[in-house]
Protein backbone atom coordinates (compact mmCIF):
# COMPACT_ATOMS: atom_id res chain seq x y z
CA UNK A 1 0.00 0.00 0.00
CA UNK A 2 2.82 2.43 0.86
CA UNK A 3 4.69 1.52 -2.35
CA UNK A 4 1.54 2.23 -4.39
CA UNK A 5 1.11 5.55 -2.60
CA UNK A 6 4.72 6.54 -3.34
CA UNK A 7 4.18 5.65 -7.00
CA UNK A 8 0.97 7.71 -7.07
CA UNK A 9 2.82 10.67 -5.57
CA UNK A 10 5.75 10.30 -7.97
CA UNK A 11 8.29 9.55 -5.24
CA UNK A 12 11.40 7.78 -6.56
CA UNK A 13 12.98 5.16 -4.30
CA UNK A 14 16.65 4.24 -4.18
CA UNK A 15 16.93 1.05 -2.11
CA UNK A 16 20.08 -0.80 -1.06
CA UNK A 17 22.35 2.24 -1.02
CA UNK A 18 23.24 5.02 1.40
CA UNK A 19 24.10 8.70 1.26
CA UNK A 20 27.85 9.30 1.34
CA UNK A 21 28.02 13.07 0.77
CA UNK A 22 25.96 16.20 0.16
CA UNK A 23 26.94 19.40 -1.61
CA UNK A 24 25.12 22.49 -2.86
CA UNK A 25 24.00 20.73 -6.05
CA UNK A 26 23.61 17.01 -5.38
CA UNK A 27 23.25 14.02 -3.09
CA UNK A 28 26.01 11.42 -3.62
CA UNK A 29 25.16 7.77 -3.05
CA UNK A 30 27.33 4.78 -2.15
CA UNK A 31 26.50 3.06 -5.45
CA UNK A 32 28.31 5.89 -7.30
CA UNK A 33 25.17 7.65 -8.52
CA UNK A 34 24.18 11.22 -7.73
CA UNK A 35 20.83 12.94 -7.38
CA UNK A 36 20.75 16.55 -8.52
CA UNK A 37 19.18 18.63 -5.76
CA UNK A 38 19.06 22.23 -4.59
CA UNK A 39 16.96 21.39 -1.51
CA UNK A 40 17.54 18.31 0.63
CA UNK A 41 15.28 17.04 3.42
CA UNK A 42 17.12 14.55 5.61
CA UNK A 43 14.89 12.15 7.56
CA UNK A 44 16.64 9.29 9.31
CA UNK A 45 16.30 7.30 12.53
CA UNK A 46 15.78 8.56 16.04
CA UNK A 47 18.20 8.36 18.96
CA UNK A 48 17.87 9.34 22.60
CA UNK A 49 19.23 12.71 23.65
CA UNK A 50 22.97 12.72 24.38
CA UNK A 51 22.10 14.22 27.78
CA UNK A 52 21.24 10.69 28.90
CA UNK A 53 24.99 9.97 28.95
CA UNK A 54 25.04 11.73 32.33
CA UNK A 55 23.04 8.86 33.86
CA UNK A 56 25.08 5.71 34.57
CA UNK A 57 22.53 3.13 33.42
CA UNK A 58 22.19 0.37 30.81
CA UNK A 59 21.07 1.51 27.34
CA UNK A 60 19.65 -0.02 24.20
CA UNK A 61 20.98 0.40 20.65
CA UNK A 62 19.12 3.75 20.33
CA UNK A 63 20.79 5.15 23.45
CA UNK A 64 17.60 4.86 25.51
CA UNK A 65 17.87 4.19 29.24
CA UNK A 66 16.60 0.85 30.57
CA UNK A 67 13.67 1.31 32.96
CA UNK A 68 11.34 -1.01 34.85
CA UNK A 69 7.53 -1.05 34.63
CA UNK A 70 7.34 1.92 37.01
CA UNK A 71 9.81 3.80 34.74
CA UNK A 72 12.56 3.81 37.36
CA UNK A 73 16.01 3.87 35.78
CA UNK A 74 17.62 0.50 36.37
CA UNK A 75 20.44 0.78 38.89
CA UNK A 76 19.96 4.49 39.70
CA UNK A 77 17.88 5.24 42.81
CA UNK A 78 15.27 8.00 42.58
CA UNK A 79 15.59 8.65 38.82
CA UNK A 80 12.79 8.11 36.29
CA UNK A 81 12.92 8.24 32.49
CA UNK A 82 10.14 8.79 29.96
CA UNK A 83 9.56 9.71 26.32
CA UNK A 84 12.24 9.15 23.69
CA UNK A 85 14.90 8.54 26.37
CA UNK A 86 13.20 5.51 27.98
CA UNK A 87 13.44 1.90 26.79
CA UNK A 88 10.29 0.95 28.68
CA UNK A 89 8.83 -2.54 28.54
CA UNK A 90 5.87 -3.03 26.22
CA UNK A 91 3.86 -6.06 25.15
CA UNK A 92 5.42 -9.39 24.12
CA UNK A 93 8.98 -8.61 25.30
CA UNK A 94 9.18 -5.50 23.11
CA UNK A 95 10.09 -2.00 24.22
CA UNK A 96 8.05 1.09 23.44
CA UNK A 97 8.63 3.04 20.24
CA UNK A 98 9.95 6.58 20.09
CA UNK A 99 6.63 8.16 19.21
CA UNK A 100 3.89 10.30 20.72
CA UNK A 101 1.70 7.21 21.21
CA UNK A 102 4.11 6.08 23.92
CA UNK A 103 5.78 9.34 25.00
CA UNK A 104 2.59 10.96 26.33
CA UNK A 105 1.53 8.08 28.63
CA UNK A 106 5.18 7.51 29.63
CA UNK A 107 5.39 11.12 30.79
CA UNK A 108 2.17 10.80 32.78
CA UNK A 109 3.31 7.66 34.60
CA UNK A 110 6.86 8.93 35.24
CA UNK A 111 5.52 12.22 36.59
CA UNK A 112 3.02 10.43 38.81
CA UNK A 113 5.65 8.05 40.15
CA UNK A 114 8.23 10.77 40.82
CA UNK A 115 5.64 12.69 42.85
CA UNK A 116 4.37 9.52 44.53
CA UNK A 117 7.93 8.70 45.61
CA UNK A 118 8.28 12.10 47.28
CA UNK A 119 4.89 11.82 48.98
CA UNK A 120 5.18 8.19 50.07
CA UNK A 121 2.28 7.10 47.86
CA UNK A 122 2.03 3.93 45.74
CA UNK A 123 3.67 3.98 42.32
CA UNK A 124 1.81 3.02 39.13
CA UNK A 125 2.92 0.55 36.49
CA UNK A 126 3.23 1.69 32.89
CA UNK A 127 0.82 -0.34 30.73
CA UNK A 128 0.97 0.70 27.06
CA UNK A 129 -1.95 0.34 24.69
CA UNK A 130 -1.63 -2.41 22.07
CA UNK A 131 0.83 -1.40 19.35
CA UNK A 132 -0.73 0.37 16.37
CA UNK A 133 0.49 2.75 13.71
CA UNK A 134 -1.17 5.24 11.41
CA UNK A 135 0.77 6.80 8.55
CA UNK A 136 -0.51 9.69 6.46
CA UNK A 137 0.31 9.24 2.76
CA UNK A 138 -0.66 12.72 1.64
CA UNK A 139 -2.93 12.85 -1.37
CA UNK A 140 -2.64 9.05 -1.66
CA UNK A 141 -4.55 8.50 1.59
CA UNK A 142 -3.30 6.84 4.78
CA UNK A 143 -2.57 3.41 6.18
CA UNK A 144 -3.39 2.06 9.67
CA UNK A 145 -1.87 -1.10 11.14
CA UNK A 146 -2.24 -3.20 14.28
CA UNK A 147 0.33 -5.31 16.09
CA UNK A 148 4.10 -5.52 15.79
CA UNK A 149 3.69 -7.40 12.51
CA UNK A 150 1.79 -4.34 11.19
CA UNK A 151 -1.38 -6.07 10.00
CA UNK A 152 -3.49 -3.66 7.94
CA UNK A 153 -6.54 -2.40 9.82
CA UNK A 154 -9.46 -2.59 7.45
CA UNK A 155 -12.36 -0.19 7.57
CA UNK A 156 -14.68 1.82 5.38
CA UNK A 157 -13.17 3.98 2.66
CA UNK A 158 -11.27 6.86 4.25
CA UNK A 159 -11.00 5.09 7.63
CA UNK A 160 -7.22 5.47 7.97
CA UNK A 161 -7.22 9.09 6.76
CA UNK A 162 -9.96 9.97 9.25
CA UNK A 163 -8.08 8.19 12.01
CA UNK A 164 -4.88 10.15 11.26
CA UNK A 165 -6.85 13.40 11.19
CA UNK A 166 -8.36 12.58 14.61
CA UNK A 167 -4.89 11.80 15.99
CA UNK A 168 -3.46 15.10 14.76
CA UNK A 169 -6.41 17.36 15.48
CA UNK A 170 -8.03 15.89 18.59
CA UNK A 171 -5.99 13.27 20.44
CA UNK A 172 -2.73 15.25 20.28
CA UNK A 173 -4.51 18.25 21.68
CA UNK A 174 -3.17 21.75 21.25
CA UNK A 175 -1.95 23.51 24.42
CA UNK A 176 -4.70 24.62 26.77
CA UNK A 177 -4.84 27.45 29.29
CA UNK A 178 -6.91 25.78 31.99
CA UNK A 179 -5.05 24.56 35.13
CA UNK A 180 -7.80 22.12 36.16
CA UNK A 181 -7.94 20.55 32.68
CA UNK A 182 -4.14 20.36 32.50
CA UNK A 183 -4.05 18.42 35.77
CA UNK A 184 -6.90 16.17 34.63
CA UNK A 185 -5.06 15.31 31.40
CA UNK A 186 -1.80 14.74 33.25
CA UNK A 187 -3.41 11.98 35.33
CA UNK A 188 -1.98 8.66 34.14
CA UNK A 189 -5.43 7.06 34.60
CA UNK A 190 -7.01 9.39 32.02
CA UNK A 191 -6.91 8.04 28.47
CA UNK A 192 -5.13 9.92 25.75
CA UNK A 193 -8.19 9.94 23.54
CA UNK A 194 -11.77 11.02 24.08
CA UNK A 195 -12.87 7.89 22.26
CA UNK A 196 -11.17 5.35 20.05
CA UNK A 197 -12.56 3.94 16.83
CA UNK A 198 -13.47 0.27 17.09
CA UNK A 199 -10.69 -2.12 16.13
CA UNK A 200 -11.11 -3.69 12.71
Amino acid sequence: MITRALDTLGAERRLGTTVTALDDRAVHLADGSTLAARTIVWTVGVRASPLTAQIPAPRDALGRIAVDRQLRVRGVEGVYAAGDTAAAPAEDDHTVTQSCRHAIPLGKVAGHNAAAGLLGLPAADFAPDPYRTCLDLGAAGAVATAGRDRRLREGPEGFAKGLKRAINETWLSPPIDDPDELLRRADHRVGRRPSAPPPA
